[in-house]
């Protein structure tokens, strides 16, 4: 994903170029892409004037273009009145975030008082087609200073419910991504394997790599289960609205490299999400910061943990999905 630093009126200008950018590079027309330059405008121009610094990702899908908008500010009291029609309370041309909501074929906000905003929005490049599933979503950040991220991420629809794949290559730059999307290639190519198999391939695959973390999570929505099987530093965790978050295996080791012992493990489920994230997010964070986060939008609740627990560091990626079909 771009990511946009909001700390002044002049990252507008950059938001607004990036996201025309994106929209271009997509395949959208001229009046699409500056739909999406107008949504992305009044984003960042909302989170400089009300939380004075914050970020813009940008990223990019098969057919669509997502914004994600995130600050630290003082959060919205009164979260219908920012959004009616009309409203702007930043005077800017297309009348704040009610525009952004009216133009977007998804969007989704979350805001707390004294915890900052979060705001969610995707512009497809045909109007009418219908939107792409809303029950997974990820953010991938390379590490400051780095062209590219070592991080991949994959994720695959079955008729039973979807696979979840994270890889985390060894360090940083362009061979640590090489190895990740070696990881994702042959995830692509074995992933109605279950999930130990898919492992084992991707550990055969990356020998000529410097190999990675990896991890893979099968959602089996009728049977409400999770099949997990990792290798690393891959974190996955099973996240409800009510009781403790519970955290899965992964076991020793590094895929291409060094793996002892492959094995899966099944964890029962209810409502909730899978949450899968690199070593570049800390471990040590808790969903209690976001009251009622089980109606959060994967993407998100994707975007809080990637804005209050990523390491400056390392690469970061986040994947959520929800454990219940939509």
């Amino acid at each position: 994903m771009v990511d946009i630093e909001l700390t002044d009126s002049s990252a507008v200008a950059a938001a607004r170029r990036k996201a025309a950018e994106s929209a271009l590079a997509a395949g959208f027309g001229e009046r699409r892409a500056g739909e999406l330059a107008l949504m992305a405008t009044e984003l960042s121009t909302n989170v400089i004037k009300h939380a004075d610094r914050g970020r813009l990702l940008i990223g990019a899908g098969e057919a669509h273009v997502d914004l994600l908008a995130l600050d630290r500010g003082a959060g919205m009291a009164d979260v219908q009145r920012c959004l009616a029609d009309g409203y702007s309370s930043a005077g800017t041309p297309g009348n704040g975030l009610g525009a952004v909501r009216r133009l977007a074929q998804a969007f989704h906000l979350a805001s707390w008082p004294g915890r900052g905003t979060a705001v969610f929005a995707r512009l497809l490049r045909d109007e009418q087609a219908a939107p792409p599933d809303d029950d997974a979503a990820a953010v991938d950040l390379a590490k400051a200073g780095e062209l590219v991220s070592g991080d991949a991420w994959a994720l695959h629809r079955g008729s039973a419910g979807c696979t979840l794949f994270v890889a985390d290559g060894l360090g940083h730059g362009s061979e640590a991504a090489l190895a990740a999307h070696e990881a994702v290639r042959t995830f692509q190519r074995v992933r109605d394997a279950q999930p130990a198999d898919i492992v084992r391939a991707v550990h055969q695959a990356l020998s000529h790599t410097r190999g990675a973390a990896v991890g893979v999570a099968r959602v089996e929505h009728a049977a409400g289960t999770v099949t997990y099987a990792g290798l690393g530093n891959i974190a996955a965790v099973l996240a409800a609205p009510t009781g403790p978050p519970r955290h899965m295996v992964s076991l020793n080791g590094t895929a291409g490299h060094n793996a002892r012992k492959i094995q899966a493990f099944e964890y029962p489920c209810g409502e909730g999400f899978v949450i899968m994230h690199s070593d570049g997010i800390g471990s040590k964070w808790t969903l209690d910061a976001y009251p009622g986060f089980g109606r959060l939008h994967p993407m998100l609740l994707a975007g809080l943990l990637m804005r209050d627990h990523a390491r400056v560091s390392d690469d970061a990626t986040v994947l959520v999905a929800r454990t219940q079909a939509p």
